[in-house]
C-alpha cells in the first residue's frame, strides 16, 4: 500500500475511534418490543448491568408519555411491603432485601430511578414476583400465579432469567415444568418474549442490536447460546421460544482499504477491523463498577493493575507484546485440568479488555 493511503487509512481510524459509541439503539422502546401484547417478559444474564440500565430507562421513557406501567421483578415476593414504602422514599432502598446472585449495584440504581419515578407521579408500580427462600415451590408456578395477581388493562414488563423468558417449548402443558411465559401464554394472555445474549469480552461501552426471531437467521445462534443447557430441547422454529433477541457487544469498526493513488476500490478486498481498546475515563460511574468487580471478584474495564490483583489475585501467565501488557489467569474443571478462564489486557496500567473463558 502507498505511503498516502497509509496516511490516510490511519487518519481515518483515529477519527472513528475518538467517536464516543451508543450503547443503546434508539429503535429498541417498550412499546415496539411489546407490539400488541399486554405481557413483555425480559430475559436477562444476573449481573449485567446493559440490562437493568436498558429497562429502567426504555420504563422512563414509556411512562414520560403519560402512560402506565406495572413491573415485575426476581425480588422475594416477601419483601413487597418494604418494597412498596422504598418506592414512596420512606425506608431506604438497601432496606430490601434481593437475592445476592441477582443483586449488583446497577439493579439498586434501577430501583431507585424507578422511586423517584413514583415520587413524581408518574403511573407506575413495582412488584416482587420470586418465590421467598424459605419457601419451597416451583419457582415459574410461583412467579405465574403474582404475576396474575396484578393483570388489570395495564401493560406488564417483567424482568428474570432468560429461561423464564421462553414463551414456548418442547415442554406438555400440563408438567409442572413449564417456563413463566409459557405459562403465562397457556391463559391466552398475550405474552412478547425477549432474550439477551452478551458477546465475549468487555469494555466501557456496550452496543446492542436486536434481532427478529421470525426474520434474522442469526437469531438461532444467539437464543440457543443464551437459553444454555435447555437448548438442547429447542423446537425446530427459533419463533417458538422467544419473538426476539437483544445481543450486547463491544463496539468495534470496519474500515475497507482506500488507495487514493489508484483511485479503484470496488476490487480492494481487505478489510480492516479495529476493536476500541480506549483507556476508560474513571468517573463515578465506572469507579462504583470497580468497587463491584473488587466485592465480586470480577474484572471490569478500567481497573488499574493493583485494582485487578485484588478482584483476581497474582495472574498465571503475563505477557508483553507493544504497548499492551496480557495478564492470563488459568482454572481447573471437574476432572482436575487447568485451562485459560481470564485473559486480562491492560494498557498503560489500566485494564482496557478482558475475556471472560
Amino acid at each position: 500500500m502507498h505511503k498516502i493511503s497509509i496516511y490516510l487509512l490511519l487518519l481515518f481510524l483515529s477519527l472513528l475511534i475518538a467517536h464516543k459509541s451508543y450503547a443503546q439503539s434508539e429503535n429498541l422502546s417498550l412499546t415496539t418490543l411489546m407490539g400488541s401484547n399486554q405481557i413483555l417478559v425480559i430475559g436477562e444474564s444476573y449481573g449485567q448491568s446493559e440490562s437493568v440500565d436498558f429497562v429502567s430507562k426504555a420504563a422512563t421513557n414509556y411512562i414520560s408519555e403519560a402512560k402506565c406501567l406495572k413491573v415485575g421483578l426476581e425480588i422475594p415476593s416477601d419483601q413487597q411491603a418494604v418494597l412498596n414504602r422504598a418506592m414512596r422514599g420512606q425506608v431506604s432502598m438497601s432496606d430490601v432485601e434481593i437475592d445476592n446472585v441477582i443483586d449488583h449495584d446497577s439493579y439498586r440504581e434501577m430501583l431507585v430511578n424507578f422511586s423517584e419515578q413514583i415520587i413524581a407521579g408518574k403511573c407506575l408500580s413495582i412488584y416482587a414476583i420470586n418465590p421467598p427462600s424459605s419457601t419451597p415451590v416451583t419457582k415459574d408456578a410461583w412467579m405465574e400465579q403474582e404475576v396474575v395477581k396484578i393483570i388489570d388493562d395495564k401493560p406488564i414488563v417483567l424482568l428474570v432469567e432468560n429461561k423464564h423468558a421462553v414463551k414456548d417449548f418442547n415442554i406438555p402443558e400440563d408438567s409442572s415444568n413449564k417456563l413463566l411465559a409459557q405459562r403465562l401464554r397457556s391463559r391466552s394472555f398475550g405474552v412478547a418474549s425477549v432474550l439477551q445474549h452478551w458477546k465475549s469480552g468487555n469494555c466501557a461501552t456496550k452496543n446492542v442490536s436486536f434481532y427478529d426471531t421470525t426474520t434474522d437467521k442469526k437469531s438461532a445462534i444467539y437464543v440457543k447460546e443464551s437459553i444454555g443447557e435447555i437448548s438442547a430441547a429447542m423446537p425446530e422454529k427459533v419463533s417458538m421460544v422467544s419473538d426476539g433477541v437483544m445481543v450486547w457487544s463491544c463496539e468495534s469498526i470496519k474500515v475497507k482499504e482506500v488507495d487514493t493513488e489508484v483511485g479503484n476500490v470496488e476490487n480492494r478486498k481487505l478489510i480492516v477491523e479495529v476493536s476500541k481498546y480506549d483507556l476508560v475515563q474513571r468517573d463515578q460511574e465506572v469507579l462504583k463498577k470497580i468497587r463491584g468487580g473488587i466485592k465480586h471478584e470480577y474484572p471490569v474495564v478500567g481497573m488499574n493493575e493493583d485494582e485487578a490483583l485484588k478482584a483476581l489475585g497474582e495472574p498465571n501467565e503475563i505477557e508483553k507484546s507493544g504497548d499492551f501488557q496480557q495478564w492470563i489467569y488459568q482454572c481447573s474443571d471437574d476432572d482436575g485440568f487447568d485451562y485459560d478462564c481470564y485473559i486480562l489486557k491492560f494498557k498503560e496500567g489500566s485494564l482496557v479488555k478482558f475475556d471472560d473463558l
